[in-house]
């Protein structure tokens, strides 16, 4: 440990924002990995400690996970996942369970998959959720909408290359994976005013014209 990376435990839940027994807790459960002990009542923590931290923050606080959920990203951080594998679990977990009544496959979603050549496996959460919302856009009958998939492609390509390029400087793997969640969560509340904005921008082009 360098010494501008140690700190004590009252250090550790200042910057991470999480409190002294919750912290405990966590290192009970397997979640944090112990400090360096220096003495019987006293131990040091690093950045690595921080990081973990803040991962685990960002999935219970901001995502609203259960601990069993945010063992299984801590399982993919901590063991020989790469990246990619990662990312993929986290995903998952932020997605939720497809129950098998939801779940299935969507001719038109996987036209679009393939004409934009997304290597994506169907039986992903992010895949059954996106069929899913196809099937009962049907079912509302707004096919309006699914005419227009190919745009609503076009633009999540857009967003979802710009999440990675947002944390493609992440200096660990636990850092990265917070921006995912971060990203992912955050991000939602912003992209749907963002596009409300835009809905409204285009409605007033269309007053005026008709008015013109």
């Amino acid at each position: 440990m360098t010494e501008a990376t140690v700190m004590r435990m009252a250090e550790l839940a200042r910057r991470s924002g999480v409190s002294v027994p919750t912290i405990k807790y966590y290192m009970r459960q397997g979640l944090l990995q112990p400090g360096r002990r220096t003495s019987v009542n006293q131990a040091e923590y690093d950045h690595r400690h921080l990081d973990r931290l803040r991962l685990i923050r960002a999935l219970t606080s901001v995502a609203g996970l259960p601990l069993s959920k945010v063992r299984e990203v801590v399982d993919a951080v901590s063991g020989e996942s790469t990246v990619i594998d990662a990312m993929a679990v986290t995903q998952d977990v932020l997605t939720g369970t497809i129950t098998d009544e939801g779940a299935g496959t969507s001719e038109i979603l996987d036209r679009v998959i393939s004409q934009r050549g997304w290597r994506c496996a169907r039986s992903s959460p992010a895949y059954q959720a996106a069929a899913g919302a196809v099937t009962q856009l049907h079912a509302e009958e707004l096919t309006t909408v699914l005419d227009h998939l190919d745009g609503y492609a076009e633009a999540a390509e857009m967003v979802g290359r710009a999440d990675l390029e947002a944390i493609e400087d992440a200096e660990s793997l636990e850092q990265r994976i917070r921006g995912v969640v971060l990203g992912s969560v955050l991000r939602r509340p912003l992209l749907e005013a963002l596009v409300l904005l835009a809905q409204q921008h285009f409605a007033q082009n269309v007053r005026d014209s008709g008015e013109s």
